[in-house]
């Protein structure tokens, strides 16, 4: 009964003290959501980033174009040693037929194209082999692995869809504003922190005529303590809730205007928020609630050494 009597006592010491000093604690609040704010923009950066690479690494390949009628042995033996190579994910045949009607489906706009395949007797398009890699490091293996005597001689032309130049700017990018972010989440929560501590200490200089009352009457140190860091813990959540709120906005607007930078492809920023939405909320919560913490325990802790 006496434990739940003092848990009392210090939760209602506790939200006295924020009602008292409202303007400081929303000021503190302030500071941490902009720290908060910093981190989720890192989050929802990485997020952004390795969907746009998994958008651009589909897009490598391989295209090998052969020459109008070659025998479908030589398709078949080409076809089959290329997807028997462990740096083959994927290997897709088409033959000149399909080759040509997706030609004429590309070109359905253009009458002139069309019209100039009709004045030709036959199909002047060969057979085409599309190759996907196991990782994009491969692309160059697999090149030359076209080479084999055993079918090269009937390959016209082949092409290497290479994006590993943009996936590398994606990259640079990301690293850049992670960068920045990064710097800016640390003086955020540098202020913040700073902030809770000359806050802590606004509260003290305000009741220092009850907390003096109480270690009169024998109040430990952990009772002084505890209201204090409630309060700062409470300025943590609070500031938590705004910025998950602030964030669910942000993306709720922001991502359709993404689609185009990702070719109509979902960018997958609410996808991951939501999916990590109760481990990002944690894992935040229990940082900032443990730096605010110990920036009231330090501020407190000099004012019981008086």
């Amino acid at each position: 009964m006496l434990f739940f009597t003092s848990v009392g006592r210090i939760i209602s010491f506790a939200w006295k003290n924020i009602i008292r000093n409202a303007w400081i604690g929303l000021a503190t609040v302030l500071v941490l959501v902009l720290a908060l704010l910093s981190v989720n923009v890192l989050i929802g950066v990485n997020a952004l980033a390795s969907s746009a690479i998994a958008i651009l690494e589909q897009k490598i390949d391989v295209s090998v174009y052969f020459v109008p009628e070659t025998p479908d042995a030589i398709l078949d033996q080409a076809r089959s040693y290329m997807a028997s190579l462990p740096q083959t994910n994927r290997v897709t045949l088409f033959t000149a037929e399909q080759a040509l009607e997706a030609f004429k489906e590309r070109h359905a706009n253009d009458p002139s194209i069309l019209d100039a395949l009709e004045e030709l007797d036959e199909n002047p398009l060969g057979a085409t082999m599309i190759i996907k890699a196991a990782k994009t490091t491969d692309y160059p293996f697999l090149m030359e692995a076209l080479n084999n005597p055993q079918f090269s001689f009937a390959v016209e032309s082949k092409t290497y869809e290479d994006h590993t130049v943009a996936i590398g700017q994606v990259q640079q990018i990301a690293a850049t504003i992670r960068y920045f972010g990064l710097i800016l989440t640390i003086i955020f929560t540098i202020f913040g922190a700073l902030i809770v501590y000359n806050a802590i200490r606004v509260a003290i200089y305000t009741q220092r005529e009850e907390i003096g009352i109480m270690r009169l009457v024998g109040a430990s140190n952990a009772f002084v303590r505890l209201p204090l860091i409630i309060d700062a813990i409470f300025f943590a959540l609070f500031a938590l809730l705004i910025s998950m709120g602030l964030i669910a906005v942000i993306i709720s607007v922001g991502e359709p205007y993404l689609l185009s930078f990702y070719d109509g492809s979902d960018p997958g920023l609410k996808t991951y928020f939501t999916n990590n939405f109760l481990e990002l909320a944690l894992i935040q919560g229990a940082i900032i609630s443990f730096v605010v913490a110990m920036a009231s325990w330090a501020a407190v802790g000099r004012y019981l050494k008086k």
